[in-house]
């Protein structure tokens, strides 16, 4: 977690409500499995005309949630440049619902959360910050000083984002800010050129389309820290559906259908590690390097003291401490839950980003060279515009090389949808351990 999720204690007092609806029954767990989905549908599929599109992407309950994602918008859509539209347009919907773990309990409460997108600035010489660097109680972003109705995240750029992806200018950027039982959260969609290497490791080729990428709160920024969080856990199953308007409230075009053809939306994604094959994702194994007793998605099971720690290296099966190594990380949101790394040690440091804190990440490959296999998923899903059996094609003023025919900046919105993401260690990493803690971030 990083601060802008604030210390998120303001959540607890909300969020203690859902701890009393847990589900006692068993969550389809299964070893190792990660069959993500991916569904893209047109609301109006001929050619050439301005539509809405929506893309439903999910991880089925007992799956390993997902640890990477970038997804990929057709070449030859129709994307209007950021520039061409006001900020602060309304430009989509995204509705998610995450499974989180509570105040070291099982990870089975279902959050629902909804974000209007709006059109955002990328005037990198008109920044926010993520923080409340004026300490007014508030988070710089979320403010709205200038009184014109729309958020200073909207508004300005957020600063982060060039310590994320540095040298690279998206065409369009959407930003949401949503209060999530009183806490402030921030989700934008940057979209970018075909062919933009987002990152080595990740997809580049231009014949994919629009490579978009995600980024909720300032996870990933290399200056934030984690902080203790009571969401302690993000598992499966997930369920994410975003509506990219094809024309805006007041006429504005957004997106335009490509000509009559069939066209592929790509989607690459990666599944968190499970370094000991039990099922459990290094994320929300308190025993990473032990198969555990019992599965952490259902209350008490393995875990009798109803501590957080699973028995398979509970210390004391009787003793009910909340953080067995005091070191201010409560067991399940601490990535060495028996040995202290806290705010005043190293503080949930992971170099090789396995999930495991540095600490304690000295069996197997050792600290800097990550333990557990990424199970990898290539998603596609072909969409028809008319007959479908056409040639294909960008609309009539696109180019089809990207932007809509140039290369501005702007907002708008994407297709990928995740829940978080952050670079690390010259990869995407998404997801991590709660949707609003980093659990176990460096």
């Amino acid at each position: 977690m990083k601060p802008g999720l604030l210390p998120l204690w303001g959540l607890l007092t909300g969020l203690l409500a859902l701890v009393l609806v847990l589900a006692g029954a068993d969550s389809a767990h299964a070893k190792g499995t990660f069959n993500p989905t991916l569904k893209v549908t047109v609301a109006n599929p001929e050619p050439e005309v301005s539509s809405d599109f929506t893309t439903e992407f999910g991880v089925p309950a007992g799956d390993v949630n997902f640890a990477a994602l970038v997804g990929f918008i057709p070449k030859d859509w129709g994307v209007v440049p950021g520039s061409d539209l006001d900020i602060g347009l309304q430009v989509g919907v995204l509705s998610s619902t995450a499974t989180l773990g509570l105040v070291n309990g099982a990870c089975n409460t279902p959050l629902p959360v909804s974000f209007n997108m709006l059109n955002g600035s990328l005037d990198p010489s008109d920044t926010v910050s993520f923080l409340d660097a004026d300490e007014n109680g508030t988070q710089d972003f979320a403010e709205d000083k200038d009184a014109n109705d729309i958020p200073d995240a909207v508004d300005k750029l957020p600063d982060f984002i060039q310590r994320i992806v540095p040298d690279l200018v998206p065409i369009r950027r959407a930003a949401g800010v949503t209060s999530i039982a009183g806490v402030n959260v921030l989700l934008q969609f940057l979209v970018y050129e075909p062919g933009s290497v987002i990152d080595a490791a990740l997809p580049s080729d231009p014949e994919l389309g629009y490579p978009s990428v995600t980024f909720l709160q300032n996870a990933g920024d290399p200056e934030a820290d984690p902080v203790p969080s009571p969401i302690t856990d993000f598992c499966s199953p997930l369920e994410s559906v975003n509506t990219s308007l094809g024309t805006a409230e007041d006429g504005t075009v957004l997106f335009v259908n490509p000509q009559d053809g069939t066209y592929t939306f790509t989607t690459v994604t990666f599944g968190q590690r499970d370094t000991d094959d039990d099922g459990i994702q290094n994320s929300m194994d308190t025993c990473p390097f032990d198969a555990n007793v019992g599965d952490s998605t259902i209350p008490g099971d393995g875990d009798v003291d109803l501590d957080g720690l699973d028995a398979a290296c509970d210390p004391s099966d009787s003793d009910t401490k909340s953080d067995e190594d005091d070191d201010g990380y409560p067991n399940r949101g601490d990535n060495c839950p028996l040995i202290a790394n806290g705010e005043d040690g190293t503080n949930q440091a992971d170099a090789d980003t396995d999930s495991i804190g540095d600490e304690c990440d000295t069996a197997g490959n050792g600290p800097d060279t990550a333990d557990g296999e990424l199970a990898s998923a290539t998603l596609t899903a072909d969409v028809a515009i008319g007959t479908g059996d056409g040639p294909g094609g960008p609309p009539e003023g696109f180019g089809g090389d990207g932007g809509g025919g140039g290369d501005d900046d702007g907002g708008g919105s994407t297709l990928l949808i995740i829940i978080i993401v952050a670079v690390v260690a010259g990869v995407i990493v998404i997801g991590g351990g709660a949707a609003y803690a980093m659990r176990r971030r460096a």
